[in-house]
């Protein structure tokens, strides 16, 4: 093992405020795997409360690995170390089990990565008796886990608070014996063993059916937490390190009843489940006595907490600082936005996604333009210096004049934050973070296709061009050949797999991968769908209903899209 490695580890432990160490006798050994640095994995709350519910179990002893720093790979491969836990620094391989939290598709190549630095056979019909097994839960794997699937024993499809305890009921009565083990995880509800079901393909390329067999269920219902005041959703384990790591976490609920056309968290995370005031007023109490003087509400829309009001009364009696994420616009209030400037916030983030009403009624996101200049008011009255906003280009219906009216719409805006001093001087920074549109599954924009990367940079020309001169405007975009990957792994099935491997082989290079991949990406990405074919992800149900789904997708085309119903 490398011993610089190894120190760092320790250094890192050593920062940490709650990390659990267990006696590995006995029990089943679990390495849980962020497939990410470990700043980034660090500040992921599901990754956090996935570690505190499994080392609650008794006989589990559950570790954290993360990948390596870019830096480390070279000393890695040097001297020939396994990735390996931060809580004993053993490796991979010593583990029974390999649990993968995916929340992002581009991080599969990095699942792959750590496995074949690990020595693990990539694929799960490679895998020999002695190796660990490898599972996968996360918002991936309840929105497509196709392109991954033949590298995973097991897949956790849902919400895995209360799955862990059942899966190591299983896991011993049939650990020694693998096909045992595959009868008994097929019948849990919520888990998909890929194996167990075999895909064929029509003559156009396209899915034709999905085979269950030996036991497994035609259709895997994803698993949903009922009670969420039942489970606390925080940090686990408080360090300096992480992204977030200068405040306190909590998630106040899970789900959002927007309804937003694009969004897959707003519709695979229904029936949208508030956390009560009395259950977050004991866990902020309960963080305030252990010393946090800054907390951080996570939701998919804050704002929109029924009982925000009251919410801001508990933190401020707390003695905490607050701090949010993203906010709706047509929900930011005036003690929200004083709240959030007592407590020092620096940058508040709204999500216009579109520059023109129209567009954004075509994705069901109906803020108006008033309402976004009133949020500006909202920011400039109560101090805080710097907004950033967030803009998604290449959408259904979009056309040239709505890309235009973004830099339009950032140039109101920046008149309505400057300081009314009479000198005209900028009140502080606008950020425009512009995205590239991904077709995600389970959404009313599941057949659309993916615009492509050549359109998508002439998209963002416009935006540069439309603000290169106003002051203090800067815009933050990721590269358009990025998205093109995610859209090929959102929308792909199971021989997208094919690319991946063929990335590690590549030393994670998977530009060249897909240039050398002898399939067609444009089938997958820039495609448009019929709404009769059938769908990579259609085996599974995740509480979605497709007919409302294509009710959805019909008016986001009418000429005057409506935003009425839901999916």
């Amino acid at each position: 093992m490398s011993w610089p490695l190894k120190r760092k580890a320790q250094a890192l432990l050593a920062a940490e405020e709650g990390a659990i160490r267990k006696d590995w006798g006995g029990r089943v050994a679990i390495a849980l795997v962020y497939p990410n640095t470990y700043r980034v994995g660090m500040s992921n709350l599901g990754f956090q409360t996935i570690y505190r519910h499994l080392n609650a179990v008794n006989d589990v002893v559950c570790e954290r690995v993360f990948l390596p720093e870019p830096a480390d790979l070279d000393e890695l491969r040097r001297t020939q170390t396994a990735p390996f836990s931060l809580e004993s620094q053993r490796p991979l391989t010593d583990f029974h089990m390999i649990g993968f939290s995916v929340t992002y598709e581009g991080d599969y190549v990095n699942v792959l990565r750590i496995l074949d630095l690990a020595g693990v056979p990539l694929r799960a019909a490679e895998r020999r008796a002695h190796d660990p097994l490898v599972l996968m839960g996360g918002v991936c794997a309840f929105s497509n886990p196709e392109p991954i699937a033949p590298f995973m024993d097991f897949i956790v499809v849902g919400e895995g608070e209360e799955v862990g305890a059942e899966l190591m009921t299983v896991y011993r009565a049939h650990h020694g014996d693998r096909e045992a083990l595959l009868d008994g995880l097929v019948a849990v509800d919520g888990v998909y063993v890929p194996e167990r079901h075999e895909v064929g393909y029509a003559e156009d390329g396209a899915i034709a059916e999905v085979r269950p067999r030996d036991g497994a269920p035609a259709v895997v219902r994803k698993r949903r937490l009922r009670d969420v005041n039942a489970f606390r959703t925080i940090a686990a384990v408080k360090t300096p390190n992480a992204e977030y790591g200068h405040m306190a976490l909590v998630e106040v609920g899970k789900g959002c009843g927007r309804g937003c056309r694009f969004c897959l968290e707003g519709q695979v995370y229904r029936p949208v489940r508030h956390r009560s005031t009395e259950a977050l007023r004991e866990t902020i109490e309960a963080l305030a006595r252990e010393g946090e003087r800054r907390i951080g509400l996570v939701g998919a829309c804050v704002s929109d907490y029924p009982w925000i009001g009251e919410l801001l009364k508990i933190v401020e009696a707390s003695g905490m600082e607050l701090s949010t994420s993203s906010l709706r616009a047509d929900s930011l209030t005036e003690d929200l936005a004083a709240a959030l400037a007592r407590g020092g916030h620096r940058t508040l983030t709204i999500a216009p996604e579109a520059g023109t009403e129209r567009l954004r009624r075509a994705i069901r996101k109906a803020i108006t333009d008033d309402q976004i200049l009133a949020a500006c008011d909202l920011v400039r009255a109560h101090g805080i210096p710097n907004l950033k906003t967030y803009f998604m280009i290449g959408q259904p219906t979009e056309t040239d004049e709505d890309v235009a009216a973004i830099p339009a719409l950032a140039r109101r805006m920046l008149e309505r934050l400057r300081v009314p001093d009479g000198q005209g001087r900028p009140f502080g920074r606008l950020t425009l973070s512009v995205s590239s549109f991904v077709p995600k599954p389970w959404t009313p924009f599941q057949w659309a296709p993916f615009a492509g990367a050549p359109a998508l940079s002439r998209k963002l020309e416009t935006i540069k061009r439309g603000v290169g001169a106003l002051p203090s405007v800067r815009v933050l975009h990721e590269n358009p050949r990025e998205a093109a990957l995610q859209a090929l792994l959102a929308r792909g099935d199971r021989r997208v797999a094919d690319v991946l491997e063929h990335a590690v082989r590549l030393d994670g290079d998977w530009r060249r991968a897909l240039r050398e991949w002898t399939g067609d990406a444009a089938f997958y990405t820039t495609r448009s769908r019929p709404l009769d074919e059938r769908l990579p992800w259609d085996h599974f149900d995740v509480g979605v209903k497709r007919a409302g789904l294509e009710r959805e997708w019909a008016r986001a085309h009418e000429p005057d899209p409506v935003v009425a119903g839901a999916a």
